[in-house]
């Protein structure tokens, strides 16, 4: 019942209350108070079916329509708002889905506008798939989630590695997946001196992971320290293998959505997709277990060149401001085991039982 309402509010504010939204959203912006607008999408059915109602019809007719969906707050302040989408990156990634694409983006666009912000965050995947698949230039005011991503990682691993006792320099990291975001992370652990490699995956046709070459990948993987995981989800890094490949007192960080379960691997998983910083949220919590004070490392992008839209081109550059505006790992309030068992007051609601729900509402 309670997911049945929510869905319901949910419809309410999408459709019958779009433009009343929209017209306080202009409102509001006229002051100057928002700097961003940032699109998050869900990775699978299951987060998607926790907002958007399973009705064909409707789906289709909010494809394409970023809505909105809560706030980035800054102090109790509002510094921009958050947009979702009814689409999966597989969907989206189709070669015939170009002009759905572009609409987003148009979309996306207005809402800037509309806010009077001055930059646009793409949440994860979203940036790749409309510049490698649909060559949409992403440039700004458009910002991908690369240099935020890497920040995370990085801030992640280091945090870790200070949790151990031990020097990052000193460690061996192998990142396992790869796209843009492998490269340019391999290249700047490099640039700083450490060894790290990235781990060859292969696929099927229908995109199940196969096991690795052990031969091709056992120099890479021998007396390894960390494992990044970038793979699409964390099924795909079980699926993989590798953890059975390597070292029990390995350190995996995860970048996958949904997470790797934990139960299914003897190694500490540590989530490398969240930063924080005193006194930023997202209102409400994103969807998959995220909590209000964890910023998707993706946001970091936009969010840091909101104040004044200007893109900061030298990812060393870009690591350095984010450190120095006290963006840190999310771990430093995170517990070091089960991080990925953590459920929202959200994530309970789509339950069959509100119990557990009230339970987290009330813990908080």
């Amino acid at each position: 019942m309670q997911n049945f309402l929510r869905k319901s509010v949910f419809l309410i504010m999408a459709i019958i209350l779009h433009w009343p939204m929209c017209a306080l959203i202009w409102l509001i912006g006229r002051t100057g108070i928002f700097k961003t607008v940032f699109l998050v999408y869900a990775t699978n059915e299951r987060e998607l079916s926790n907002v958007y109602p399973d009705i064909p019809f409707i789906r289709q007719y909010l494809s394409g329509r970023p809505t909105p969906v809560g706030l980035i707050m800054k102090g109790w302040t509002p510094m921009g708002i958050y947009f979702g989408i009814p689409d999966l990156p597989n969907k989206l990634a189709l070669k015939r889905n170009r002009l759905l694409a572009e609409k987003i983006i148009e979309q996306m666009h207005w809402f800037r506008h509309l806010a009077g912000a001055r930059t646009i965050g793409l949440a994860g995947q979203l940036g790749p798939i409309f510049s490698c698949r649909h060559n949409i230039p992403i440039e700004a005011p458009v910002f991908a989630s690369t240099y935020g991503n890497v920040f995370s990682i990085h801030e992640a691993v280091n945090w870790v590695a200070r949790q151990r006792n031990s020097f990052l320099h000193r460690q061996k990291i192998a990142i396992v997946g790869g796209g843009e975001l492998g490269v340019t992370l391999r290249k700047y652990f490099r640039d700083q001196g450490y060894d790290c490699s990235i781990v060859d995956m292969n696929y099927t046709l229908r995109g199940k992971v196969l096991p690795i070459d052990m031969d091709k990948n056992k120099d890479r993987l021998h007396g390894v320290d960390f494992i990044v995981n970038l793979m699409p989800t964390g099924a795909n890094f079980i699926d993989s293998e590798v953890a059975e490949s390597v070292s029990g007192k390995v350190a995996i960080i995860d970048f996958s959505r949904p997470v790797i379960p934990t139960h299914q691997v003897v190694q500490k998983v540590y989530m490398g997709n969240r930063v924080r910083r005193a006194d930023m949220r997202f209102m409400l919590a994103l969807p998959g277990g995220w909590k209000q004070t964890e910023l998707p490392a993706c946001s970091l992008p936009s969010i840091i060149a909101a104040p004044t839209g200007q893109v900061i081109d030298k990812l060393e550059s870009f690591c350095l401001l984010a450190r120095q505006q006290s963006f840190s790992t999310a771990l430093v309030d995170a517990p070091v085991h089960n991080q990925c068992e953590k459920r929202s007051f959200w994530d309970a609601l789509g339950e069959e039982s509100t119990e557990n729900a009230v339970k987290l509402l009330y813990r908080k």
